[in-house]
C-alpha cells in the first residue's frame, strides 16, 4: 500500500504560504491538483483540517508537521510532501516551526490503512537524515526518489 502512495504522492518542493491555514490550503491544493482529492471537496477537507488542529496540533517536533484528517468524501489513502525555506509556526510540541509537512487524507471507512500511513511517516519523521535529506534534494524528483528509496519493500 505504501509503494502505491509514493507513486501518487503530489509533492511541493517549496511552498509558499506563510501561516499554518494558508499551507493547509495550499497542500489540499496539490492534492486536487494532483488528483488525489476531488476538487468539490477541498473546501469541506480544508474546515476537517483546522477542526483537527484545533484539537491539537499535528506539529510532531524537529520542524515535521503532519497534519491528517479521513473523511468519507475521500477514496483511497493520499499524500502530500511539502517543504519550505522559511518555516511556518505550527505550535508543535517542542516549540519549533516547521519546514516539512506531510498532508494525509485518508477515507473514513478504512482507519487502518490511514494509521498505517501515520505510522510510516512518522518513521520518516524521527529520521534525521530523512530531514536533511529532504530538505537538501534539489528538486520534486530528487524528494520523491528519497521518499521511495525509504518506503517499505513489501
Amino acid at each position: 500500500m505504501i509503494d502505491l502512495l509514493v507513486a501518487n504522492t503530489a509533492i511541493l518542493s517549496e511552498v509558499k504560504a506563510k501561516t499554518k491555514e494558508a499551507a493547509l490550503k495550499e497542500l489540499l491544493a496539490a492534492a486536487a491538483e494532483a488528483g488525489s482529492v476531488a476538487k468539490k471537496s477541498v473546501t469541506g477537507l480544508g474546515k476537517k483540517l483546522l477542526e483537527r488542529e484545533a484539537i491539537g496540533s499535528t506539529g510532531l517536533g524537529n520542524g515535521v508537521a503532519v497534519p491528517h484528517i479521513k473523511h468519507a468524501d475521500v477514496e483511497k489513502p493520499s499524500l502530500v510532501l511539502a517543504r519550505t525555506q522559511a518555516p511556518i509556526e505550527w505550535q508543535a510540541i517542542d516549540g519549533r516551526p516547521v519546514c516539512i509537512m506531510f498532508l494525509v487524507v485518508s477515507p473514513a471507512q478504512d482507519p487502518e490503512a490511514h494509521l498505517h500511513c501515520l505510522r510510516w511517516i512518522s518513521t520518516l519523521a524521527r529520521n534525521p537524515d530523512f530531514r536533511r535529506f529532504l530538505l537538501d534534494a534539489k528538486d520534486q524528483k530528487a524528494m520523491r526518489d528519497l521518499l521511495r528509496e525509504l518506503s517499505p519493500k513489501a
